[in-house]
């Protein structure tokens, strides 16, 4: 079998010792236990083999990178716990006649939150109440810091600062994804996760909001750079038909960490314990990462170092319990990129390139709506909903929850396009419904199932979206394009709980019907981006550019594609002369991947 296959020539079959091992599209099959030497494969190809079938070593590990996104959600979500303000629990001071004479008649319980707002914080001219003179907060023995620091009435910007600081610190550490692809997924990965650990502690002993502030910006910043190093990290050891699952299962675990902050916040009554369980959650995945070798995608593309790329497959077949033979592959890219290239040299490929530019474009569009949308809803959930301030938040986690659940088969069966720009086009529709002034009778108002249901379509999409950014991302360049759609999102994020603001201050409705045309505009503008169902993960840029024309032509003399003759040059050079064959395989180029191969 020589090096030169062409890839349009059907499977490729090998024999050793009269056992077969087919390499056909997605599929790889290994009937043997070992295969001819000199044979080219790309890394995806071996990895398809070496993990077809994932041992439960395999699949514990991946649990355990999938467990960051409950670390991630839980510390996202801290803030509404850990600083949770009971503006209906407290009770006026014996000596305050202030309290008593605004109080009159009226019982905490008995009033919306807003009248006892008014009355702790004074309407009009009013001065606010005191605490300590005036009243005292009375909550069983609860701690938060906002209670611990006076953070009501006129401080209360302090406490909605706490949640735009980390996101603003995600903005940040969005910025990470080029250390990705100079330092390797592990080690950004593993960065973020020590920094978030020591972090917490730190967080621990806040004598001040000033001082809890500046660390909770680290944290954010920290948060990003780990969560997105993990899933570059995990998705480039996942063979092909696994990874819309570990997708799906990795922003489950988001979910998972949503539904444990309620439940959490509801008992254990400290913040500072609060922040110890969330370092607790950092541990699983930061053991996992540092028992893993850095991903053969990267040592292949980034440091064009094969030898690495080959010892990461074989710790993966060991880990597997596979015999494929790896050292009897010739590791090979889907490009022509054959040197290291510098961090200005990648960053002109978006010039160079311009559909993948316009590409990364779209997707950080994508992902601004569904952070806008997604964070908008987590901080007014409130103005949409009535009753218990835990089960309000455990609702649309349950939800959440199923949404992770559903969108795995439509992503897998129907392809990720279609799947992604139904989620937003139905989640506008919601939005429009929940205009309509109905009660369900026994039930609740239209508008709250309306919203209900529109969240849970942005957070499949909020999931969606990481699976697809992946795949469309060139391995050269993924990382820095993780980070670029993660800053939208970071955009999104800092912007969306301010939609509250637009709820109580400019109009309700209004508000309902910006989020429908910002979800209807991104499911239309996905329609635009090529589908990454049953095709490679593409290597380099200029495949990137190479796959907008299928298996076209492209203009003659391009300076972006070489001449498709090249292929057919290459073959017929290869009945001929196989060492003149691999000269020529050398100047060619070869822009046009077959679909479904990996």
């Amino acid at each position: 079998m020589t090096e030169n296959a062409n890839k349009d020539q059907g499977p490729i079959q090998l024999k050793e010792n009269g056992q077969n091992v087919e390499v056909k599209g997605q599929n790889v099959e290994v009937e043997g236990q070992n295969v001819e030497t000199n044979v080219e494969m790309t890394t995806e190809q071996v990895i398809n083999a070496v993990a077809a079938r994932p041992s439960w070593k395999m699949a514990l590990l991946w649990v355990g990178l999938m467990s960051f996104m409950a670390t991630a959600s839980n510390g996202s979500y801290y803030p509404a716990f850990g600083g949770y303000l009971p503006y209906k629990q407290w009770k006026c001071h014996s000596n305050s006649d202030k309290c008593v004479k605004r109080m009159g008649s009226q019982l905490l319980a008995d009033m919306e939150q807003e009248k006892a707002i008014d009355i702790l914080c004074g309407k009009d001219d009013e001065e606010p109440l005191q605490v300590g003179t005036d009243f005292l907060w009375d909550v069983d023995g609860r701690s938060t810091f906002s209670i611990d620091w006076d953070l009501h009435c006129g401080r209360y910007w302090l406490f909605t600062l706490t949640g735009s600081v980390g996101y603003f610190g995600h903005l940040v550490g969005s910025l990470c994804g080029n250390l990705y692809d100079v330092f390797g997924r592990k080690y950004g990965a593993l960065i973020g996760c020590l920094v978030l650990f020591i972090n917490n502690f730190i967080l621990l002993a806040s004598f001040s909001i000033e001082f809890f502030l500046v660390f909770r910006f680290i944290w954010g910043m920290a948060l990003m750079c780990a969560m997105d190093g993990i899933f570059v990290f995990m998705l480039e050891f996942t063979p092909s038909n696994w990874r819309t699952f570990a997708n799906g299962g990795y922003q489950f675990f988001w979910a998972v960490g949503y539904i444990i902050s309620p439940l959490a916040g509801y008992y254990i009554t400290s913040w500072k314990w609060l922040l110890v369980l969330n370092s607790c959650l950092v541990i699983p995945p930061t053991l996992c990462v540092l028992i893993m070798p850095d991903s053969p995608g990267f040592f292949l593309v980034n440091r064009k170092d094969e030898k690495s790329a080959k010892e990461s497959l074989k710790w993966l077949g060991r880990i597997n319990n596979s015999n494929f033979n790896v050292d009897g592959v010739i590791l090979r890219e889907e490009g022509t990129v054959t040197e290291k290239r510098t961090f200005l040299e990648t960053l002109r490929d978006f010039i160079t390139y311009p559909e993948m530019a316009l590409q990364t474009a779209i997707q950080s569009f994508m992902w601004l709506v569904v952070g806008f949308l997604y964070y908008g809803f987590t901080f007014t959930w409130g103005n949409f909903s009535d009753g218990n301030y835990y089960l309000s938040y455990l609702y649309p986690a349950l939800a959440e929850a199923v949404a992770y659940v559903l969108m795995t088969f439509p992503l897998t069966y129907i392809g990720r396009k279609i799947t992604l720009s139904s989620f937003y086009c139905i989640a506008s529709a919601s939005f429009l419904f929940a205009l309509i002034p109905s009660t369900i009778p026994g039930f609740i108002s239209v508008e709250q199932l309306s919203c209900l249901v529109g969240s849970t379509f942005v957070s499949a999409a909020f999931g969606g979206v990481y699976i697809y950014t992946a795949e469309l991302a060139p391995t050269s360049h993924r990382g820095k394009i993780m980070g670029i759609c993660h800053m939208g999102s970071q955009i999104g994020a800092v912007c969306g709980p301010q939609a509250s603001l637009l709820i109580t201050e400019w109009s309700k409705p209004g508000t309902l019907i910006l989020f429908a045309v910002l979800a209807g505009l991104a499911g239309l503008l996905c329609i635009r981006l090529p589908d990454s169902k049953g095709v490679s993960v593409p290597d380099t840029a200029q495949e990137v550019q190479a796959r907008k024309y299928g298996k076209k032509q492209p203009a003659e003399g391009s300076k972006v594609y070489a001449n498709n003759n090249c292929n057919s040059n290459h073959d017929n050079n290869n009945n001929n002369n196989n060492n003149n064959n691999n000269n020529n395989n050398n100047s060619c180029s070869q822009p046009f991947p077959a679909e479904n191969t990996v």
